[in-house]
């Protein structure tokens, strides 16, 4: 589509807007809150970090998809998968969390970290999408409808599964941060893992690029999201159960 805004890369200047808007709404959420400056600088590092590490892991996790699907084809490609840059970049911002901050700071924001992270997750990556319609990658089925887009992959019209996630991410991440900064706050980590597992197990019946297939059935991106949404029940059921025991105890002494 518009693979470049003047000299600049188009993808590239998303995904730097989207890690702008994932900033601004920590500060958002810090000043509400009042956090220590600080302590908030140094999780930003460390996500920022992790960022770059989810980056990494993305390009591995589609060369994975590649090689199991057809070994004897396989070529290395910079293509990237989003699950992979998740997994990636939430292992190592976890690593960052407990082998040096909390180490070094005690557990002081470790309530607060599940509570603002997801929208800043949803926000950027909303804005990742944009830069894939722009790039033209991430492109939905053949359509006639009038919502098709033609994108440059030979095909015509496409439906724009790209720009239908970004929507859908923004709208996400600022009903996150909405939510973060009430009293239910604790809840915005499980209702990401739910709302974006469903969102794209479902879009993905309209994706037209193949990216590889290691599930009969199920495209890589649709086993993940069957995975998200076992994890959002899992810490759903701790927050509902064991953690609401736990601070009851914790009140009567």
């Amino acid at each position: 589509m518009y693979p470049k805004i003047g000299i600049f890369d188009s993808y590239s200047l998303m995904v730097i807007l989207g890690l702008i808007f994932a900033l601004m709404f920590i500060e958002i959420y810090r000043k509400k809150k009042k956090l220590n400056r600080i302590l908030i600088s140094i999780i930003e590092i460390n996500g920022l970090i992790s960022a770059f590490i989810g980056f990494i892991g993305a390009v591995l996790f589609q060369n994975l998809y590649d090689f199991i699907e057809n070994p004897s084809t396989y070529k290395w490609s910079w293509a990237m998968t989003f699950y992979g840059g998740l997994v990636f970049g939430i292992l190592s911002f976890l690593l960052g969390y407990f082998l040096f901050i909390k180490k070094k700071f005690g557990p002081c924001l470790e309530k607060d970290i599940f509570v603002f992270v997801p929208s800043c997750i949803a926000i950027a990556q909303g804005f990742g999408r944009i830069g894939c319609f722009l790039a033209g990658c991430c492109y939905g089925k053949a359509t006639t409808s009038w919502i098709g887009i033609t994108f440059p992959n030979g095909i015509g019209k496409v439906i724009p599964t790209n720009l239908m996630e970004a929507l859908f991410l923004i709208i996400l991440g600022v009903s996150l941060l909405l939510l973060s900064l009430t009293k239910n706050g604790k809840f915005s980590l499980p209702v990401y893992l739910f709302s974006y597992s469903i969102w794209r197990f479902m879009i993905e019946f309209y994706r037209g690029d193949h990216r590889g297939e290691f599930v009969k059935g199920l495209s890589p991106s649709q086993f993940w999201s069957i995975i998200m949404f076992l994890i959002g029940i899992g810490y759903l059921a701790y927050l509902l159960i064991y953690k609401k025991r736990v601070d009851q105890e914790r009140s009567t002494l």
